[in-house]
């Protein structure tokens, strides 16, 4: 008789054991921040295009920085990160873009160079090198004009705030 009370004892706190152990370990995981997910808004260049905040604590960064990190954002596969880059009206046109820009399986700038026909001097010539992922590289038009290989494009910047500058379009030509 007594060692059945002294089972029951026994379970009772294992079962109170386990319990305590599973709300102390849920305790600890959901309290852990996730550390796989990017820190894209303490990125410099994205802090100064989306910072709602007056006083920025980071430098702005140049224009050709933008374009140049821009073009590593597509690189790097960080597409919803460079469609933030962008100045864009609606869902629709960041879902288009976005659909878009993860056609490339390598988007790199090979050459950034001030537009020396735009007087605003917003408007940079770039080279970029791209590869098309290998399913898209029999269409008729693949990408809108995209080739595998060396793309001149012309990226334009817009201001939206006095010294914040967006990507306002990609262009073949001037």
């Amino acid at each position: 008789m007594l060692a059945k009370i002294a089972k029951r004892w026994i379970l009772f706190f294992v079962i109170l054991a386990a319990f305590v152990g599973v709300f102390f370990l849920a305790g600890k995981f959901l309290n852990k921040k996730n550390t796989n997910e990017p820190e894209v808004l303490n990125s410099p260049i994205l802090t100064a295009v989306l910072s709602p905040s007056p006083e920025i604590s980071t430098p702005l960064p140049s224009k050709e920085d933008m374009v140049r990190t821009f073009c590593e954002l597509i690189d790097g596969g960080r597409i919803s990160d460079a469609v933030l880059m962008m100045d864009l009206k609606d869902d629709a046109g960041m879902q288009s873009w976005a659909v878009s820009l993860n056609n490339f399986s390598s988007f790199k700038s090979v050459n950034i160079k001030e537009s020396k026909i735009d007087k605003t001097r917003n408007s940079f010539e770039v080279d970029i090198d791209v590869s098309l992922k290998k399913n898209l590289t029999d269409l008729p038009i693949p990408n809108y004009g995209w080739v595998e290989g060396i793309n001149k494009r012309w990226i334009n910047l817009k201001e939206v705030e006095t010294g914040k500058y967006k990507i306002a379009w990609i262009a073949t030509s001037p």
